[in-house]
């Protein structure tokens, strides 16, 4: 018996792609999970394999919402795993309200509910564009700036609730499940069907996480928020992939893996001076994890993925 069999999960994100396979993994590894939306679809439940609808919560005040969570019974045993995000959209008065709920509300609903119900343990996730390369809070973005205002109501859900929390940093994820119009998927894909690659200048270093390393992370993180009694403490970790690079980097180990070479135009996507030169490290990743993909190995992984893909 694993660790993590017939342990009970609360799981936002799930229609996300990293909320995706953690729904996997966790039903691979026998957890009990059930899976919190933004809107109505239905999840299978491992232990019966039958369908059960997915909670609901609104944006609206955090006590309407409460009721949402009233057929899950004492909530006192279970993890809440919260991936929700909304990254995407412009930052103007249509889509403001949109990443406040994707990145902020939503959460706040689902914790108030949650907390209410007696969980007390909260495995979150953040990005590293919370940051600039010194380590100052220096959000690249709304949704940034939101993902640290979620973390803030974590230290204060935690103070105040002795509940809790890991917060776990991430840099960019690629793999070959990852169909999104990622850095590495975009540059594949331009050299495979002989597209001009729009970028920026590629000065910029990232560490790419892949999305086995990040699986192993979540899970060991949900394996340590498990082993420590709530006592009112947020841990903050990283998950960072192997290797620093920069995109100009990037592109050549890219032609270099698959053997295609891509013509870049660099400097077609503007500058954006909030982004960091390099990625910053701002905490110390979780005790007993470190990523074992390659990064030549991932881009392999990805490279044959998007081929299929493309007939």
């Amino acid at each position: 018996m694993n660790a993590l069999e017939g342990k009970n999960v609360l799981l936002t994100g799930a229609t996300g792609f990293l909320g995706g396979l953690t729904l996997q993994h966790l039903r691979d590894v026998g957890c009990n999970v059930t899976s919190i939306n933004r809107n109505s679809i239905t999840v299978f439940a491992r232990e019966s394999e039958r369908e059960i609808p997915c909670t609901t919560l609104s944006s609206q005040e955090i006590y309407d919402a409460l009721g949402d969570l009233g057929d899950l019974g004492d909530l006192g045993d279970s993890t809440l795993i919260h991936l929700a995000a909304n990254a995407g959209g412009q930052e103007d008065t249509s889509n403001i309200a949109n990443l406040v709920q994707g990145n902020f509300s939503f959460g706040l609903n689902v914790i108030e509910a949650a907390r209410k119900k007696g969980c007390r343990r909260v495995l979150n996730f953040g990005t590293f564009w919370q940051y600039d390369q010194t380590g100052q809070q220096r959000p690249v973005n709304l949704y940034a700036a939101l993902k640290e205002c979620y973390q803030a109501i974590l230290d204060y859900y935690c103070d105040r609730y002795k509940m809790n929390a890991f917060s776990m940093i991430l840099s960019d994820t690629y793999g070959e499940k990852d169909f999104r119009a990622k850095v590495v998927n975009h540059i594949i894909d331009c050299g495979l069907s002989k597209r001009i690659c729009e970028l920026s200048e590629g000065r910029q270093k990232i560490r790419l996480l892949h999305h086995d390393d990040f699986i192993d992370g979540l899970s060991l993180a949900l394996t340590h928020i498990l082993s420590e009694e709530p006592k009112g403490i947020h841990f903050k970790h990283s998950l960072f992939g192997q290797d620093e690079i920069s995109i100009r980097e990037l592109v050549s180990k890219v032609s270099k893996v698959t053997e295609i070479e891509t013509n870049v135009h660099w400097g077609a996507i503007p500058a954006n001076d909030r982004v960091p030169e390099r990625p910053f490290e701002p905490f110390l990743p979780i005790s007993g994890w470190q990523p074992i993909i390659e990064l030549e190995d991932g881009i392999r992984r990805t490279f044959l993925s998007r081929l299929a893909l493309m007939g």
